[in-house]
């Protein structure tokens, strides 16, 4: 009796953990957005938005600052949704060596700023009640997680002691219009095209 109680409760554990490890975002049921920028402390800027319009696994953006999460299947759910995803799909790479995009020139690691030679970094920021800094990346910047919905970040070329700056304004302007909306997806998109999501 008592092993077959010890059994049950292990299945139970089991369960339980794959459960939690895949719950959010979940396939078919979440619509996140997450405000995203990309700075270049060279020429104290911010980048234009990507503009890519591939969505094989439903993280993607419409062009808009706003990165749509809203996974279509296992590998952008879960535990797998990821920055990585999003990067794939906008034909983006963020990396220790540098940011390319087929939007802009690449931002390469180690060119002068600020009398330092450049770093890649990845901020982290909660938006509500405030927007404010959470956390740092130095690198394996595609395997950051999306946590939640309305999160903000900024992939940025910077001097390795430089405070990296939120996004612009305007992204969470957008980002307020976006939550809540009706959009759904009408699945994934391999070729150029466009859904609404």
């Amino acid at each position: 009796m008592g092993l077959v109680v010890l059994l049950g409760l292990g299945l139970v554990a089991v369960s339980r953990t794959s459960r939690d490890a895949v719950a959010s975002p979940r396939v078919g049921k979440d619509h996140w957005h997450a405000v995203y920028d990309v700075y270049d402390c060279v020429t104290d800027s911010f980048m234009p938005a990507f503009q890519g319009s591939l969505d094989p696994h439903g993280i993607h953006s419409h062009n808009d600052g706003l990165m749509h999460i809203h996974p279509f299947d296992g590998s952008a759910s879960g535990a797998d949704a990821t920055l990585g995803v999003f990067f794939d799909s906008m034909g983006a790479s963020v990396t220790t060596s540098g940011i390319t995009a087929p939007d802009f020139a690449p931002l390469e690691a180690g060119v002068e700023c600020n009398g330092q030679p450049s770093v890649i970094k990845v901020a982290r920021f909660q938006v509500d009640p405030e927007i404010k800094l959470v956390k740092v990346y130095d690198s394996d910047f595609s395997s950051i997680h999306f946590d939640k919905n309305r999160e903000a970040f900024t992939i940025a070329r910077v001097a390795p002691d430089q405070e990296i700056p939120q996004p612009e304004a305007d992204r969470f302007d957008a980002m307020d219009q976006a939550t809540g909306s009706p959009q759904e997806s009408s699945g994934p998109v391999t070729t150029d095209g466009g859904h609404g999501g």
